[in-house]
């Protein structure tokens, strides 16, 4: 980031509005451009970089805690990105009404898919309390390790620890169907992510 564009940074976390539309105009373009190349519509790109400045303009308060302001803003994107993959993809299908077996290798169709979601659940919350609220924080809201580590305070090294620890614990939970544990965590992350 450059002198000029920390100076705007700085400028608007202190209460001048005019800052932030030179950030606006700055990062907006980069944003599009970026989003494009994986989206390949120009519509959809417009719209998901817009959402992240709106983001960034909701969330201003905490953005003093922020390490690197362009890695964050792509960061955000590159969620918006995928967010906006899982949702298209859950357009095409309600899953709750899909055989399991037409979900991939399952080999116990007999389960259905809420079954699979309660045992998901129950083993959840069999984890200890803040390693349960880190695998979450990965996995549901899409965050990244640095961003977990920056909003908890704690090395990526630990949060790295906390989501390694919790799939080993819920691949142990899942040890008599394994397939079901990817497609479970799957439509828990999109179903959170559609709320």
């Amino acid at each position: 980031m450059d002198k000029l564009t920390y100076q705007y940074l700085n400028d608007w976390i202190s209460g001048d509005d005019r800052a932030f539309k030179q950030l606006f105009d700055h990062y907006l373009p980069k944003l599009i451009r970026f989003s494009f190349k994986s989206l390949k519509s120009m519509e959809d790109a417009e719209e998901l970089s817009l959402n992240v400045m709106l983001n960034i303009w909701n969330y201003k308060s905490n953005l003093s805690t922020i390490i690197n302001f362009e890695d964050y803003l792509y960061g955000i994107l590159r969620n918006q990105i995928s967010r906006h993959y899982r949702k298209k993809l859950l357009l095409t299908t309600e899953l709750d009404l899909v055989p399991l077996q037409n979900l991939g290798s399952i080999d116990h169709p007999e389960f259905s898919m809420k079954e699979l979601q309660q045992c998901y659940e129950n083993a959840l919350n069999k984890l200890p309390v803040k390693q349960r609220e880190i695998f979450l924080m990965s996995r549901e809201k899409g965050l990244s390790q640095k961003q977990i580590a920056e909003q908890k305070g704690l090395s990526v090294h630990t949060v790295n620890n906390h989501i390694s620890t919790s799939l080993k614990f819920l691949r142990k939970e899942f040890i008599d169907y394994p397939e079901a544990l990817s497609v479970v965590v799957f439509i828990s992350t999109t179903t959170i992510l559609t709320q």
